[in-house]
């Protein structure tokens, strides 16, 4: 069983009720660094996982609930070659919380980290310009990126009713969807997708809510994102691709 796989379901986006998570990825200048997750989520979600789960693949299913349990997390991480550094969950009628942070010695431990989800995909590679590097995150993997961006084109003008009702009930149990993610980097910050916003001179943060959520198209990239930084990394010494 994968505990953290809960968080790349529960990051679908297709479940009824509010989410409100944050990830805070903190990029050394040797490569290695700190991930922390902030995550609030209600019972209902949950249950509606759990119902959900097994009928949509094959194998044990995970337990929606492990992300909540220290002594599973930490041994996920440690599988992964990270180091859980603090874990707190809480419960209030009707929602669960977590807040937890591991630390990374090297870029390729956190490319196995599962805190991003089973599927995702990070690189590393050179930038465009002599002491420039490049940051890329595919939540959902490199391949989904590049069909979901394909299947949003081919969308562009059209009307199908299938998939007009399918947005349409999407969009009622998106209500409350507050997603973030930041990535802290070891040098100044140059250019970035346009799903991300400069935060910092070093900093850049994607936000998807609700109120983003417009289109089927927007449902469809939002689902399978790409997430990319270039920054300036004269001085670093990162394990470039």
């Amino acid at each position: 069983m994968n505990p953290l796989r809960t968080l790349a379901l529960i990051a679908l986006f297709v479940l009824p009720s509010c989410l409100e998570m944050e990830q805070t990825i903190t990029l050394e200048a040797d490569g290695s660094g700190r991930q922390s997750l902030k995550m609030v989520v209600r019972e209902t979600t949950l249950k509606e996982l759990q119902r959900a789960t097994p009928a949509a693949q094959l194998g044990p299913a995970p337990n929606p609930t492990a992300v909540f349990d220290k002594k599973l997390v930490e041994g996920e991480l440690r599988a992964a070659g990270m180091e859980l550094v603090s874990h707190e969950a809480k419960k209030v009628p009707g929602k669960r919380s977590v807040e937890m942070e591991a630390k990374f010695a090297d870029f390729a431990a956190l490319q196995k980290s599962p805190l991003c989800g089973s599927s995702a995909e990070w690189v590393l590679t050179a930038g465009p310009k002599e002491g420039t590097a490049k940051l890329t995150l595919y939540p959902q993997g490199k391949a989904a990126w590049i069909e979901a961006r394909a299947k949003a084109e081919e969308m562009v003008g059209k009307v199908e009713p299938v998939a007009a009702d399918y947005f349409r009930k999407s969009q009622e149990k998106l209500t409350g969807l507050d997603v973030k993610i930041t990535f802290k980097l070891p040098g100044e910050v140059l250019i970035w997708t346009r799903n991300m916003e400069r935060t910092g001179e070093r900093e850049v943060t994607a936000v998807v809510t609700a109120e983003q959520i417009q289109t089927p198209q927007d449902l469809v990239r939002r689902l399978a994102p790409r997430f990319e930084v270039i920054f300036a990394s004269a001085g670093c010494k990162l394990p470039l691709q």
